[in-house]
């Protein structure tokens, strides 16, 4: 595993440049002194093999390096004991020696040498690390021991060295604690064959001195997630090989054992994976459930999509989707699992650099907790603290700043520490925690340590460091709730970058892509009412599959899943059809197209059918709702109105209630000739209007007789003429 540290089998010797030597002849008479004088010191310091060195050997001056940039023998310090040095204790170094040259190494000395000026900042300590292995910067000499042969060309010897409690020479005084540098120095014939640096903690009497809080996530994220159905190859191991022993899953289980301190941070994705997968896997997974009884669980959304895209992309809702599902999956049971009582509003940036736009889409999915990247934000490393402020028009959350020194010592030692072991790597951990501790005037330093996503960590070296950090007196485990409940100095509120461009995540066109293709989905399966849960079943988990965190290692296999998972999620839009219209001749102003829709889905559908004619002289409404049945035919009527003369094309869509198309369009073309219609009506009325005119004026013009149109009225009194219009009665004598 890439994080393992115990005794790494190659050297690693940084270059040195040589000096230059001094030309002038003024100067040849005080180099001859100054080398017989180095020669009497170190002849006057040299002990007895196994013996501790005298009180005098303190001032002893440092053996001349070898020419080169390379030692020839390796020094690897594998204990420093006590781990935090008090007044009055003996010292402890325990150190390996290992001949990497090819001739062998006569009668090799392990010289232990202390710097006691404290480092008064971080950066110090790094320093005094970096110096080079032949450079002349080690300390004081305050032992040695002799091995008690040569060392062969491959070879090792460890050598114990302790160093009397009266030789430190630290001062016990209420200001004097903290980090020393301590050193190990391989010496033979009078010259250095080998160097490793480290640190040497010293704690006064004076227990009361400021602590810095240390809290750790441990993030159980597993190989990029593949749809079932789809046939893609994941890059990196699958999930058998990272749970078996020594993988990197069971030693991020292993961490989380270490302190009940631990945060853990799951992907509910990858419990689900590991519960229908092989009885180990369903194993490893019953004992991360366990694990998490009693301590911070944060449940990641669901695959733990790559914030950063989906911030860019403008895809909020596809982060919706995963947060939903991710909380359904954590109170509820996981294919037979109990349920997790994690919290969902944790999320975590991909990094390597967090933008605002992603602040904001976590303020918009409800988040009040956001994870950085390790640099995110601009920090003096003396003040650094684990928590911040960060703004957001869509409100505010409490940002986590991971500590980018302390993360990488747990991650990948070997890029700060020169050729770690466990021993150098807690002895650097406490010296940056004893430098952060001074810094905590204003109050109360609390830090964090976020393993990296695809970490391989060391179980045993996160034990000791955490065992450590507990017994130093200047720092302490916490778990990430006093965290997030911490006020102090190490509280800032920051500005992030509007919008950083991020080459590793999903392009922003291929988000829209996912997420156009799931909104579509969900518009056409709300169509079936109740049947929408069987047409949108692992729809939600296709579309987040490619935008996991975890793709950013293969964007090109990351682009092939991404048109998988679109066209399979199109192809779940079928099953209504809206069957093809002949072309329409209508003369009337008014008509009714009748269009057929069939049904192959296994549930009813409520469909409408809208025209939408390509020219202004025809004007079409849509259908009313007609429910179509499982399996069935209907026929949807649509009203139209033709204003003109015209032929025009007409589009007709398949639409749910809502107006989403549910169907391939059809076209036909509609004929229009409301005028035949019109000039034939206008032409019947006149006609008939004239008659009517003629009739009346030919009856007024000629009158009526006594004879034309009289009618006789019998009764008891014989008969009586009806009067005339125009005329009088037959015998009237008026």
């Amino acid at each position: 595993m890439g994080a393992r540290v115990r005794v790494p089998d190659l050297p690693r010797h940084p270059a040195t440049p040589r000096r230059r030597p001094l030309s002038a002849p003024r100067h040849r008479a005080g180099r001859v002194l100054l080398v017989a004088l180095v020669a009497l010191l170190g002849l006057a310091g040299v002990a007895a093999p196994g013996a501790t060195a005298a009180p005098g050997l303190a001032t002893t001056a440092t053996p001349a390096p070898v020419d080169g940039d390379a030692l020839p023998v390796r020094v690897q310090i594998t204990e420093i004991n006590p781990t935090v040095l008090r007044p009055g204790q003996d010292l402890v170094v325990r150190a390996r020696l290992t001949n990497t040259s090819g001739e062998e190494v006569g009668d090799p000395r392990a010289l232990v040498h202390l710097e006691r000026i404290r480092p008064g900042t971080r950066d110090d300590l790094q320093r005094w690390l970096d110096e080079p292995l032949t450079g002349r910067r080690v300390g004081s000499r305050v032992a040695q021991v002799t091995a008690e042969g040569p060392l062969a060309p491959g070879a090792s010897v460890d050598l114990a060295v302790t160093v009397p409690a009266d030789v430190v020479g630290l001062l016990d005084r209420p200001d004097t604690w903290g980090a020393r540098g301590l050193s190990v120095q391989a010496v033979s014939a009078g010259q250095r064959v080998g160097l490793q640096r480290s640190f040497v903690l010293w704690a006064t009497e004076n227990d009361d001195v400021p602590q810095t809080r240390v809290s750790l996530l441990a993030p159980f994220v597993g190989q990029a997630p593949v749809p079932q159905d789809i046939d893609i190859a994941a890059p990196g191991p699958a999930l058998a090989e990272l749970v078996q022993p020594g993988g990197r899953l069971d030693s991020m289980l292993d961490v989380a054992r270490t302190s009940p301190d631990v945060a853990i941070v799951v992907d509910p994705a990858l419990l689900a994976r590991a519960r229908s997968g092989t009885d180990d896997e369903v194993a490893w997974a019953d004992t991360l459930t366990a694990v998490s009884v009693g301590r911070d669980l944060v449940a990641l959304p669901w695959a733990d999509p790559d914030l950063t895209a989906l911030a860019h992309g403008g895809a909020a809702d596809l982060l919706d989707a995963a947060v939903a599902v991710s909380a359904t999956a954590a109170s509820e049971a996981i294919d037979g699992g109990r349920p997790l009582s994690a919290r969902t509003d944790v999320l975590w940036a991909p990094g390597p650099a967090t933008d605002q736009a992603t602040v904001d889409l976590a303020a918009q999915a409800g988040a009040s907790v956001l994870v950085l990247a390790p640099g995110d934000l601009p920090v003096d490393p003396d003040r650094a603290g684990g928590r911040t402020e960060l703004t957001s028009t869509a409100g505010n959350l409490v940002g986590l700043v991971p500590d980018t020194t302390l993360t990488t010592l747990l991650s990948h030692p070997e890029q700060l520490v020169p050729d770690p072991t466990d021993a150098t790597v807690v002895q650097r951990v406490l010296a940056e925690l004893s430098v952060l501790a001074r810094g905590s005037d204003e109050g109360l330093q609390h830090v964090l340590i976020a393993l990296p996503r695809d970490a391989d960590p060391d179980p045993e070296l996160v034990e000791a460091v955490l065992g450590a950090v507990q017994g130093a007196p200047w720092s302490r485990t916490a778990p990430l709730t006093a965290l997030l409940g911490a006020r102090g100095a190490g509280e800032r509120t920051e500005a992030l970058p509007a919008v950083v461009d991020d080459p590793e995540a999903l392009a922003p066109e291929q988000v829209r892509r996912l997420a156009d293709a799931r909104n579509a989905t969900i518009a056409f399966a709300a169509a079936t009412g109740e049947g929408a849960a069987t047409l949108l079943a692992g729809v939600d988990t296709a579309v987040l599959a490619p935008v996991a965190t975890a793709w950013r290692t293969d964007p090109a296999g990351r682009q092939e899943l991404v048109d998988a998972v679109v066209d399979a999620v199109d192809a779940r839009r079928v099953g209504l059809t809206l069957a093809r219209t002949s072309n329409q001749n209508r003369i009337s102003a008014y008509s009714e197209v009748r269009f057929s829709v069939r049904n192959d889905l296994p549930a009813a559908a409520s469909v409408r059918v809208e025209t939408r004619p390509r020219k202004g002289c025809l004007r079409t409404e849509p259908s009313e709702t007609v429910v179509v049945p499982a399996g069935g035919v209907e026929v949807v009527p649509v009203q139209v109105h033709a204003i003109a003369n015209c032929d025009v094309v007409v589009e007709a869509v398949l639409t749910s209630a809502d107006g989403a198309p549910l169907a391939e369009p059809v076209t036909f073309e509609f004929r229009a000739s409301p005028t035949i219609e019109s000039v034939g009506t206008a032409v019947v009325g006149a006609l008939l209007a004239v008659g009517l005119v003629l009739g009346v004026a030919r009856t007024v013009r000629r009158g009526q007789s006594a004879r034309r149109g009289a009618r006789r009225v019998d009764d008891d009194a014989g008969t009586r003429p009806l009067p005339v219009l125009g005329g009088t009665p037959e015998g009237d004598d008026a």
